[in-house]
This record gives C-alpha cells, structure tokens and sequence, in this order.
C-alpha cells in the first residue's frame, strides 16, 4: 500500500476502506501496515486514534458502519458547535460528507456518540443525543527541566525533555486514558472505579494510583516502566486492545523497585529489577544493616522488608550460616556482593526475583 496519508484528517482516515477493515476485523490483512504506520508517523498518532475510537463505537450500535453514519457521526461534532443539542434533522449523504470537512476545521477530539432510528427499518429521520464534547489537551517539553502538568482528577506527571503527553481536559467516568512519547514520572491519584490507562508506543500502563515512570521515546528500541509505589500493570498494546471482556489480558504486574521492559522488535514483555532499588521505608523508619553473628536468614528478610523484594535461596543455603557485617551506605546490589561474596555464594536476578545459588566451581 503506497497510498500517502500525511495529509489525512480524521474523516479521511474513517471512510478509507483498509483502516476500516483494520480496526473491524482481528485478523485484517491489512492489520501490519496500520500499526507500522502508526508506529512510523507520530505525528498522525491523535488524528488516527480518534478515527478509531469513532469506527469502534460505531461498531457497538450496528453491524457494519455505512457511510451514512460515518457522516452523521462527524455532522453531529458540527451541531454540537453550532446548534442546541437534541435536534433532529435530515441531510443527504454528500452534504455529511461536507460537513465532516468543515468540522475538521474546528477540531474534533475523541468523542462519544450514540444514534437511534426513530422507525426502525424506514428512512425516517435519525435522532441524535448529543453531550458536550471533551477538548484534548497536549503538553510538549523541550526544556532541560521537568514540566509538571496538573491533570483534572488531582494526578501530576512530571513531563521530560522531548516528550509529549496527551489527555482530555476532563476525564471520562469510566477510565482515565492518556498518551506518552518520551519519559515521565506519574504520580496518580487512587480511584479504584476509575482505572489510569497510560498508551506508551506498543505498550499500556493501567494503575488504580499509584506513582511509576515510563520510558517510552519513539526513536529507543524498548519501552520501560518502572514502579515507585503501589502496583502497575503492563501490557503488550496489541493484546490489551484485542482481548474481548471475557478474554484475559496477559501482561505483568509490578511492585516497587520492579520493572518491564518491552522489547519492541522482539514484541517481548520481561520483567525485572530497576537498575537502583530504593529503600521503601521512610528515613524515620530505615532499618539497621549492621549485623554481628547474624543469621544469614534474619539478613535476608532484613533486605526483603527494606526493598520490597523477593529473595529466594535454599534451606540447604541458609542453615548454620551466619552473618558479621556493617553495610550502611551500600546499595542493593553492593550488599548482595558482600554477602555473596563473604559466603561463598552467587546470585542472579530472575523475574524480578533474586535467586541465590551455591558459587559455581
């Protein structure tokens, strides 16, 4: 397909035959080229997503979306601006098609619509509920500093150099989506009835509330989220969007100092440790890393509470082994090294675990 679509607006992308085969059918033959494109050109990433999101919607109120309500849901964006809501009208198909080039004046953003025949099977008029559109919003960082921006719900996410975040004004009842290219910090606020869905590239974040950073820049070959506080979960793009409501969605889910990386020519999902795991309790409450004589058992647990991590070592490993070390300032790692080390074992990082091991001769 060697179709130019750099100058595409919304309505362009919904009436073109192959986007809609895409987002209609699971197994579209045309399903690689779409998501490469989409990958490959994000600067159309809004426009195209918006077009989906109508396609989608469309799909739940009828079988197959005609032209005629492709153009009615477009028209309806313009009665929104220009009339008072719940009209109804008659118009034919050319002048919708008009209408929805006119709105792209104006500006779409991602909307809800729903339509209703008022007889069923005739060409009756079509009646139109209409509610208040939601602006998009975007913030761009090109400064050397960290740009903070205050989302409707409470949330702040920390915005890093070259990357751009896009969210609604105000967020849906249902679920808080947002969209990243780039780095940032989320600190979000707690709403269990309200999941936070972050779209990174080929990936999505969903979080209740809690604070994580996302790595995600379009020109890097994986994706990174990392877990501050509370619980993440992550998921391949792909198969968060095509799982059905009785299908599971497969993904990994993180606690703190844990992290995923997605591989994305791979299209691989891992998980593991953050480079440097910090200390989750506070300084009032730091525990103490001076042991004398200490059970290597009793160190280990010591380490688990401290960071948050899972140590996993035999019995064989730990009985009649004790401990006499002071490691204060060490990082994680630098205190696994002296135990190890002082021991005679050896460790390895594995699903976010740390396994330890008898030393290999």
């Amino acid at each position: 397909m060697s179709k130019d679509f750099s100058h595409f607006e919304i309505e362009d992308f919904a009436f073109h035959e192959s986007f809609q085969d895409w987002v209609l059918r699971p197994q579209s033959v045309h399903r690689s080229f779409w998501e490469e494109y989409l990958a490959t050109h994000p600067g159309q990433t809004d426009k195209i997503l918006a077009a989906r999101q109508l396609m989608l919607q469309l799909k739940a109120t009828q079988q197959a979306p005609s032209d005629t309500a492709l153009s009615l849901a477009i028209w309806q964006n313009v009665q929104r601006r220009t009339q008072p809501p719940r009209r109804s009208f008659r118009l034919p198909l050319m002048a919708w098609r008009v209408a929805a080039s006119v709105l792209l004046v104006a500006g779409v953003g991602t909307s809800l619509w729903w339509f209703q025949r008022e007889n069923p099977g005739t060409s009756a008029p079509l009646a139109v509920e209409t509610t208040p559109p939601t602006p998009t919003m975007e913030e761009v960082n090109h400064a050397d500093k960290i740009l903070k921006v205050h989302l409707s719900d409470g949330s702040v996410v920390s915005l890093g150099k070259n990357s751009r975040l896009t969210y609604p004004k105000t967020f849906d009842a249902a679920q808080r989506v947002v969209s990243l290219t780039g780095e940032a910090f989320f600190e979000v606020q707690k709403n269990p009835n309200q999941p936070f869905l972050v779209y990174a590239n080929e990936t999505v974040t969903k979080v209740l509330g809690t604070s994580f950073r996302v790595i995600a820049y379009d020109d890097a070959p994986e994706v990174t989220v990392q877990v501050r506080t509370g619980r993440v979960s992550v998921f391949v793009r792909k198969d968060f969007e095509e799982a059905s409501a009785k299908a599971q969605r497969t993904g990994v889910v993180l606690t703190p100092n844990q992290q995923a990386i997605f591989l994305k020519n791979q299209i691989q999902l891992s998980k593991t440790l953050v480079a440097t795991p910090e200390l989750l309790t506070p300084p009032s409450q730091k525990p103490s890393f001076d042991f004398f004589n200490t059970p290597l058992q009793k160190v280990f647990d010591t380490l688990e509470r401290a960071y948050g991590v899972e140590i996993v070592a035999d019995n064989d490993l730990t009985a009649h082994r004790a401990l006499t070390v002071s490691m204060e300032d060490e990082t994680l790692y630098e205190k696994l090294d002296v135990i190890c080390k002082t021991l005679g074992l050896s460790y390895q990082i594995v699903d976010a675990k740390v396994i330890v091991e008898s030393k290999r001769k």
